[in-house]
């Protein structure tokens, strides 16, 4: 049967090692995820990042699309738009056009799809900075945590320590973590499934199909709904699985180390942490069993 390591062996230190590191890992990720969320809700459902509280002063998109028909259709979060004899093929591709369309001043940077949306130069400098690092330090993060999850997994078999099964579960659920933080939209261009972290550029774009659609061409039920979902919904599921890989490591690292007295407790423990017990005699360990007499008479 397998035995919990010695906390103060070598195997011990190393995993609770690995496990400081990846507790670490996991907060980063969580807070990365739930300041992207906060910073989204701000954006789209209240009036402080805009001047003078309201969200659009300026219209482009009115004084191109005059007297032209319009229409747009949203999967995702990822809106397409097309207005004819233009010259402007997709509403995507102007915003994305106009976000790096940028001047950096002292303390500010302004970029041209900012001024369209009316943006306070302090809100959009730091949202310039703040959402490039969370989604650089999220995938990070996501990676160096299911590394970690598997050399912990690897040192546990080597070690023959129990905590292998929950090891394993949240090995798997790490990966798929992995998988759901990846922006695949910049890798597939028109992946339906994009990353739980979105860009800047990214959230310009979806606040300008909300903000910037002439009068009268709101965005319907349905497209929005699914805005909240990629940028809210998508994120608390993967917090979720978060959740879970944290719960699966902490139970198996649990189990694999084991506390000072269970294996001071153990019959012919090492300094491994592993039980050897002394095979054919029942006695203390470190005490030699007594000498078998010797049947019969010495003359």
């Amino acid at each position: 049967m397998a035995a919990p390591v010695h906390p103060y062996s070598d195997y011990g230190i190393a995993l609770q090692t690995l496990r400081f590191a990846r507790n670490w890992l996991g907060i980063l990720l969580f807070t990365c995820v739930l300041l992207q969320v906060v910073g989204f809700l701000l954006m789209r459902f209240t009036s402080q990042p805009f001047v003078a509280s309201r969200p659009v002063i300026h219209r482009p998109l009115t004084r191109l699309v005059r007297k032209q028909h319009f229409s747009a259709t949203t999967v995702s979060g990822q809106s397409r738009a097309t207005a004819g004899g233009t010259g402007v093929s997709s509403l995507d591709d102007l915003n994305t056009a106009s976000a790096r369309q940028f001047r950096i001043n002292r303390w500010t940077v302004r970029t041209k799809a900012g001024r369209e949306l009316n943006l306070r130069s302090q809100w959009e400098t730091t949202y310039y900075l703040a959402v490039p690092v969370t989604q650089l330090l999220g995938l990070l993060a996501a990676a160096s945590q299911a590394i970690l999850i598997f050399l912990t997994l690897i040192m546990i078999l080597v070690a023959q320590a129990p905590g292998v099964a929950h090891l394993t579960r949240s090995l798997n659920w790490a990966v798929i973590l992995l998988f759901m933080v990846l922006p695949w939209q910049y890798f597939f261009h028109g992946f339906p499934i994009p990353g739980v972290l979105y860009s800047w550029h990214e959230l310009l774009h979806t606040l300008g199909l909300v903000y910037l659609l002439p009068p009268g061409q709101g965005i319907p039920f349905i497209p929005r709904l699914l805005i909240v979902a990629r940028y809210v919904g998508w994120p608390a599921l993967a917090m979720v699985v978060m959740l879970v890989t944290a719960e699966r490591f902490r139970a198996g690292t649990r189990l694999a180390i084991g506390h000072p007295l269970q294996s001071m407790m153990r019959p012919g423990s090492t300094s491994t942490g592993t039980a050897r017990p002394n095979v054919g005699s029942s006695a203390s360990p470190g005490v030699s069993p007594p000498p078998t007499p010797r049947s019969g008479l010495k003359l």
